[in-house]
């Protein structure tokens, strides 16, 4: 089975999205890079995954996403009047089940546990994730 679509979430990457199932075992990469003269923003996300049920309409699996966040670039600084650069990187990871719905065209919800912006200050709150897969 493989699926392309768009995806959305925190610890699982934002944007296109290619997943690739063997048997009951999955893996899911979502990607956006944005580069222009003076901006990068980039978005890679690896997921792991794992199906309970699968039946022609509706599938339960597990999760455990990867989301490496870089934004890097120039912004405008209101007090010194100058443009000031900045670097952000974050690495997210999330864990929880997820929910698909539908034959061809499926709808996805992952919710679960996620670990943010893990290499310097580490938060954990709950996750949402979603994205629309077309399966061939």
């Amino acid at each position: 089975n493989n699926e392309f679509g768009i995806h959305a979430g925190a610890t699982t990457g934002l944007s296109l999205s290619y997943r690739r199932w063997i048997s009951i075992v999955g893996l899911q990469i979502t990607a956006l890079p944005v580069k222009t003269e003076d901006y990068t923003f980039v978005s890679l996300g690896a997921t792991a995954l794992v199906a309970f049920r699968n039946s022609e309409y509706v599938m339960v699996y597990g999760y455990l996403g990867n989301h490496w966040l870089i934004n890097e670039g120039n912004r405008y600084d209101a007090d010194t009047g100058f443009d000031e650069p900045f670097n952000k990187s974050k690495y997210n990871i999330g864990i929880g089940p997820g929910f698909a719905f539908g034959k061809t065209v499926r709808f996805n919800l992952m919710f679960g546990y996620g670990f943010y912006n893990v290499m310097d200050e580490l938060y954990m709150y709950p996750t949402g994730e979603m994205g629309l897969y077309f399966r061939f």
